[in-house]
């Protein structure tokens, strides 16, 4: 028997038992959405899972996600590289398993010209700013908002889903400040900067009717081990670095202050007190050489890198990127402000 005509014989017996049914109204029900929320996901790497294309060369630095050992430890996808700057899951992935999904949405570069979304779409790319990268494929934040806006324009994302849509927007693994001069003054107006375009970006979501967004804090920046390798054995970190990082942070809650429906994520304290309890600095896959990078091999394909024996035990990945196991902890620790903040009208 169809879903239609079982209805029906439904509707025809209460009108029996009932006399006549002049109080009974019989209706299809609508399917319920599978997901309460959309997310949409922009910024950098601690949130893109996977838009820049595996090269059709060797491994690189922008292509690194792709290959070896990116995504050793991820074992809901084989244990396989998906172009993601970690182990494993990220940030945007353990967002997304608290809204009912099970990763993050499909990343931008993967839909078709027409696609409608029913999860959402992450835009992030690993070295996106506020400013515009020196790279082609280092889009800004802004652009990323552009490519969201094209495809609420033209009918990919529908009202319903804007109503319950969550933007997790990322400006947090230092890229902005990789460039900077030092000089104070140069510096203090370069944050400036850096903030104002963050919260132009959540203005323009909102705008476009984005419901609640969650903003990256900047962790401290001067004890990322791209920072800290200035010192012996990942030792000490950089006061510049996280001087940066706290001034940012200061700006940044100031100026988002008077927004509704904003969630500022505190990752400052939370890389800072998890990665005293793990590894400290000192991440997981390490190279001798600075300029080197994870995943790199010589031209005779021997590594130019080492991996730690547990990587669950680190807090860090790479130079810059939490492991799997240290996104799971940042997430799980702040999961709590999360989900308060989505409950509340």
């Amino acid at each position: 028997m169809s879903s239609m005509k079982a209805v029906l014989t439904m509707c025809f017996l209460l009108l029996l038992i009932l006399d006549g049914g002049r109080d009974v109204e019989c209706r299809r029900h609508r399917e319920r959405r599978r997901k309460d929320y959309t997310l949409f996901v922009f910024g950098d790497s601690f949130v893109d899972a996977g838009n820049l294309a595996k090269s059709s060369g060797p491994v690189s630095r922008a292509s690194r996600g792709w290959y070896y050992p990116y995504g050793s430890s991820d074992s809901s996808h084989a244990n396989q590289a998906t172009g993601r700057l970690s182990d494993g899951l990220v940030q945007s992935d353990y967002l997304a398993q608290m809204l009912g999904m099970d990763e993050s949405p499909p990343v931008f570069s993967s839909l078709p010209t027409r696609a409608e979304v029913e999860t959402g779409v992450n835009f992030a790319v690993p070295f996106s700013g506020v400013m515009n990268g020196r790279q082609e494929e280092e889009l800004s934040l802004r652009e990323q908002i552009s490519q969201f806006g094209e495809f609420v324009d033209r009918g990919s994302v529908d009202d319903d889903q804007l109503e319950n849509s969550v933007a997790l927007l990322s400006v947090s693994n230092g890229h902005d400040y990789s460039h900077a001069s030092d000089t104070t003054s140069q510096l203090d107006a370069y944050i400036e900067d850096v903030t104002d375009g963050i919260v132009e970006g959540v203005k323009r979501l909102q705008g476009m009717g984005v419901s609640k967004v969650v903003v990256n804090s900047m962790p401290p920046l001067g004890c990322s081990p791209w920072r800290a390798r200035q010192s012996v054995g990942y030792a000490q970190c950089d006061d510049v670095g996280n001087t940066v990082a706290t001034t940012h942070n200061t700006l940044l809650r100031r100026k988002l202050d008077g927004l509704q429906d904003v969630l500022v994520l505190d990752l400052y304290s939370t890389f800072d007190t998890l990665a005293r309890s793990m590894s400290g600095s000192t991440p997981c896959c390490d190279t001798s050489e600075h300029k080197a990078y994870c995943g790199q091999v010589d031209g005779n394909g021997r590594a130019q890198y080492t991996v730690c024996a547990n990587p669950d035990k680190s807090f860090y990945w790479d130079n810059e990127n939490p492991t799997q196991a240290g996104w799971e902890a940042v997430m799980d620790r702040l999961q709590a402000n999360i989900q308060n903040f989505l409950a509340a009208a």
